[in-house]
């Protein structure tokens, strides 16, 4: 066939050039059948077409183009120069392929031509002496396979860019473990750029330990050829992270497993943010059962105290056994203010609420709190000027104070310093988010922070728990710091804790300005004295019997008259069943059938003008929370001492007294 082109060629070159003298024309008889045979492939060569050029890059033959395949040879090309048939851009990228193949080379080139997109090959055409006579290509229709290869670089780049912009950090490692792919926030996440990344393993890059447990996973998931999704705790730059990872077998396209993708979640803000939530539930949990248990207490503290004074007043002085009921009246008067412990915790507490400034009563406190420290101790307090206007009662803040400072004494039992700093910031919409359930706005915060031994975080979930202690033996009964916890959320507040293990604890308490509290009146201390009766009339009711019976005892004894019932119902029943007068009603607030408030609505609906002093074993605050205690009612908190008793009904009873005589 190369003969045959060359002789094709050599005809050519004579119809350009004309017969030359001493060149003999070219005659064989085999070249019209063979140059014919050339033509007929040229012309009918299948998806492509083929083109002969000469040293001139001038076609020489080509398959013509009847516009159902885009060819490189339009009809009527043969003796013009590719340049002059091609456009500008096409022949610029043919022409060094076609003078590569004159000169010898065998080479290929992808061109854009008529919205088509052609494969051309080019190569040598040599003579039977080996002279390179003309050079020919190949020009092959791929515009259906450019199309899907640009389809598939799309999709590919697509795929790219939405790893890269995945928030989960996603990378691919291989059979050997190497990471072969590695998105930005995978990179940030290890703290590292990806090119320190790429092509190293879990070994260099983690703790033996850590890259261990890795290294076990990704086998695990090669050999089940299935995804796994665990939660795992690494170090990435000293701190310590949580991590949600699925792993997942990496396959090529026959479905062989090549490697191991991976996807991460950093989930430690929202494993802390659910732990504090968990911690407030359990807190909040924890308060409801010890409000209730310290309610059930006081019940029954009512009866010891009462029956013990009744004893007391009703035994000469010089009784041998009196000491002994004394010592009763005491120890019950100790588990009544243990139970006002546990009821500050759980935030029923009796408060009295009233406008200060933080920094003047921590200020006014620096005395009192330098002994309490020791000398082994260097307290200092960082005040500051105007630090804000609270609403709380002082005496209990006065409280919480004492607790933390006491608590931060004894976690330096070798000394340190301590600090007591106020101040006033603004919490914002994402640090609120994060200590849920703050609300952002402003606040008086008061922070109690030391240099002791510091709190691991099991011993942080667990620290205002009451009678949770760490203390050795004996030494702590567990409500100092749960006392403090219940104060500050009585109050409208919140308190945080930061610390570590040997790095100290930083207890910072928020206050809101101003947030309106909801307080009933408390009755003035006043001294324990007798305050009788004068033939009055009261009806006593509670659903303890035995309650109501030392309740009783004890206004009998003072010169009232006493009516009973166990409840609502009864009462009513009571008061129909009584013709006389009823002066003043002496209910308990939480009881079955009927609370207070509905048992007072309904006596005073049959006895008009009837004076009401409450009782109950929760505070004021939190029983007008539930709308159980109307505004400034007279209140009297179990446990009571007969004397407060017998003040708060005498005192009820001669205002209406005074208010029917200015009427």
């Amino acid at each position: 066939m190369d003969s045959a082109i060359a002789l094709s060629v050599a005809r050519h070159r004579a119809s350009l050039e004309g017969r030359r003298p001493g060149v003999k024309p070219l005659r064989s008889r085999t070249f019209p059948h063979v140059a014919a045979l050339y033509g007929t492939l040229a012309r009918n060569f299948p998806d492509g077409s083929l083109v002969l050029f000469d040293h001139d890059l001038r076609y020489i033959m080509a398959g013509a183009d009847d516009g159902s395949v885009a060819g490189l040879a339009p009809a009527g090309c043969e003796g013009k120069a590719v340049r002059d048939v091609l456009p500008p851009e096409t022949a610029q990228a043919l022409e060094p392929l076609y003078r590569g193949a004159l000169a010898g080379r065998r080479a290929a080139t992808e061109v854009a031509y008529r919205d088509h997109w052609l494969l051309v090959r080019a190569g040598p055409v040599r003579d039977e002496q080996g002279t390179i006579v003309a050079g020919m290509s190949l020009s092959l229709d791929i515009t259906d396979a450019k199309q899907a290869e640009q389809a598939l670089r799309g999709s590919r780049d697509l795929l790219q860019e939405i790893i890269e912009s995945s928030s989960d950090a996603i990378v691919a490692k291989d059979l050997e473990g190497r990471y072969v792919l590695i998105n930005s926030s995978a990179a940030r996440l290890l703290g590292r750029p990806a090119s320190e990344i790429v092509g190293r393993d879990d070994a260099a890059l983690f703790p033996g330990d850590q890259a261990a447990r890795s290294r076990d996973a990704d086998e695990r998931v090669r050999t089940r050829g299935e995804s796994e999704t665990a939660e795992e705790h690494v170090v990435v730059e000293g701190r310590r992270r949580t991590l949600l990872l699925t792993r997942s077998p990496l396959r090529d396209y026959d479905g062989r497993i090549i490697g191991v993708l991976s996807s991460t979640r950093d989930v430690t803000e929202q494993r802390q943010l659910e732990d504090r939530l968990s911690r407030a539930h359990r807190m909040e949990s924890v308060a409801r059962l010890a409000g209730g248990i310290a309610h059930d207490f006081n019940n029954l503290l009512t009866v010891v105290l009462g029956s013990a004074e009744i004893l007391l007043d009703d035994l000469p002085r010089a009784y041998a056994r009196r000491s002994d009921l004394e010592e009763i009246k005491t120890a019950a008067t100790q588990a009544a203010q243990l139970t006002r412990q546990v009821l500050a915790y759980s935030r029923q507490q009796v408060l009295a609420p009233r406008p200060l400034e933080l920094d003047t009563l921590v200020g006014g406190m620096e005395r009192a709190l330098r002994p309490l420290v020791g000398a082994r101790i260097e307290l200092t307090l960082d005040l500051a000027a105007q630090s804000g206007a609270v609403r709380v009662d002082p005496t209990q803040l006065e409280q919480a104070v004492v607790n933390l400072v006491m608590n931060a004494r004894d976690a330096m039992p070798g000394g340190g310093r301590l600090e007591v700093v106020t101040r006033t910031v603004m919490v914002d919409e994402a640090f609120a988010r994060e200590h849920p359930p703050m609300r952002a706005g402003r606040y008086a915060t008061l922070t109690v922070r030391d240099t002791g031994v510091g709190m691991d975080d099991e011993t942080q979930s667990h620290l205002f728990e009451p009678f949770f202690t760490t203390k050795p033996g004996r030494h702590g009964a567990g409500l100092g710091l749960a006392t403090t916890y219940g104060i500050v959320k009585q109050s409208g507040g919140y308190i945080w804790t930061e610390s570590a293990p040997g790095a100290g604890a930083t207890f910072t308490i928020y206050l809101p300005w101003h947030e309106p509290l909801v307080a009933a009146a408390v009755p003035a201390t006043e001294a324990s004295g007798t305050a009788r009766g004068a033939g009055e009339t009261v009806l006593v009711v509670d659903d303890e019997p035995a309650v109501r019976v030392v309740t009783k005892r004890i206004l009998q004894r003072s010169g009232y008259a006493v009516l009973e019932a166990a409840g609502g119902v009864e009462a009513l029943d009571t008061l129909r069943e009584h013709p006389g007068p009823i002066h003043l009603l002496l209910t308990d607030v939480i009881m079955p059938e009927m609370n207070g408030r509905d048992v007072a609505q309904r006596v005073r609906a049959q006895r008009p003008g009837i004076r009401v002093v409450y009782m109950s074993a929760y505070s004021p605050e939190a029983i007008a929370h539930e709308g159980l205690l109307d505004e400034g009612a007279a209140f009297v908190r179990k446990p009571f001492e007969s004397g407060l008793l017998l003040q708060t009904v005498r005192r009820t009873l001669d205002t209406a007294q005074r208010t029917t005589t200015a009427a």
